[in-house]
């Protein structure tokens, strides 16, 4: 038998399967540290050393000087939402917020010429925007005047108010085969979670909008204020993380197809 030590520097195959490992150890490395996670778009990507430490699960705080992640200046909404937020009736709540509401119906109506109809609209969704709107995390030329002067018991009783609106008919999710890839499925491939699974057809999370009825323009205008960091009181991002990794046609089909799918006549009382 031959007395050659298998794992020696004088055997060549021991020699050649280890550095054929070593090889795949490296490519593999430089594929999932730097080269996957740079082909991303997202701030916390850019660059190697914060590429490598995104794909390393590193926490965020531990490089954002450098990552850019955090605006300077930006304003992040302060809302704790939970599953339980909003969601049993108050009709002592809807009825104080009925009386505040005679300002929300010049823009917030059936029409949706100006802004989306609120009725049966998520209350948990609506007090968490009113607040926001507030504190300075999401902006708008007319709603931030009107929020400032708001308390957190009005917000929460106008939302509550617009909550248990009913419409003539329920907002429909739309007919299933009809809807876009983006919204029905999503792009794991690309980190993008389907549409439906938060804002109904499949699931609906705690202060998500139903976006059935809303006019295509207003979608549209939200998510790619969303994809360019205009709009920025998502729960940890989660929004601007999503939509930055669509397509502009992606965009634009999702609007199309909510905006097609739930068509919201005309409210009517409770």
């Amino acid at each position: 038998m031959d007395s050659e030590r298998i794992f020696s520097l004088h055997n060549r195959w021991s020699v050649a399967a280890a550095g054929g490992m070593l090889a795949i150890l490296v490519v593999s490395a430089l594929i999932g540290f730097v080269w996957l996670p740079s082909a991303q778009r997202d701030p916390q990507f850019q660059g190697i050393w914060n590429a490598i430490c995104s794909a390393a699960g590193v926490p965020r705080q531990w490089f954002t000087q450098s990552s850019g992640v955090s605006v300077p200046g930006e304003t992040r909404s302060t809302v704790t939402v939970t599953p339980q937020l909003l969601r049993a009736a108050d009709s002592e709540a809807a009825a104080r917020g009925g009386a505040l509401v005679w300002r929300c119906s010049g823009c917030h109506n059936a029409s949706l010429a100006v802004a989306p109809d609120l009725a049966a609209q998520d209350a948990a969704f609506l007090y968490k925007q009113l607040l926001d709107f507030k504190s300075g995390a999401r902006t708008n030329v007319i709603m931030t005047t009107i929020a400032a002067s708001l308390t957190e018991r009005e917000a929460r009783d106008i939302a509550m108010f617009f909550g248990s609106r009913k419409a003539s008919a329920p907002r429909r999710y739309g007919v299933e085969h009809a809807a876009p890839p983006i919204v029905a499925h999503g792009a794991p491939v690309r980190n993008v979670v389907a549409c439906a699974t938060c804002h109904g057809g499949v699931g609906h999370k705690a202060a998500a909008p139903l976006l059935q009825g809303m006019s295509e323009s207003y979608l549209h205008t939200q998510l790619t204020a969303f994809a360019n960091g205009e709009r920025h009181n998502d729960i940890d991002a989660q929004m601007r993380n999503i939509v930055r990794n669509m397509t502009d046609a992606e965009i634009s089909a999702a609007a199309r197809f909510f905006a097609s799918a739930g068509a919201q006549p005309e409210a009517t009382g409770k």
